[in-house]
C-alpha cells in the first residue's frame, strides 16, 4: 500500500515539493524506466522495470487522490 512517505521516497522528493516538481519527476522516472525496459533483452530486468512503472503510476494516483498534484 502506498503511503505519503513512501510516495515521496519513490519519487526521491521531499514533502515540500511543488505539484509541478512532482509531475516533472514522475514523468522523468517513467520515461527513464520505459527506456531501460525497452532497451534490455533480459526478461527479469524488463519485468522489474515494468513493476517500477506500475509503482510510479500508483504513486501518481495516490498523490492526485490526496490532492498533492
Amino acid at each position: 500500500m502506498i503511503t505519503e512517505e513512501k510516495a515521496y521516497d519513490i519519487l526521491a522528493l521531499d514533502h515540500s515539493a511543488t505539484p509541478e516538481e512532482i509531475a516533472i519527476r514522475y514523468q522523468a522516472l517513467k520515461d527513464q524506466y520505459k527506456k531501460i525496459k525497452d532497451e534490455t533483452e533480459d526478461l527479469k530486468t524488463r519485468l522489474a522495470y515494468q513493476l517500477k512503472q506500475i509503482e510510479l503510476d500508483d504513486v501518481f494516483i495516490y498523490l492526485r487522490k490526496c490532492q498533492k498534484i
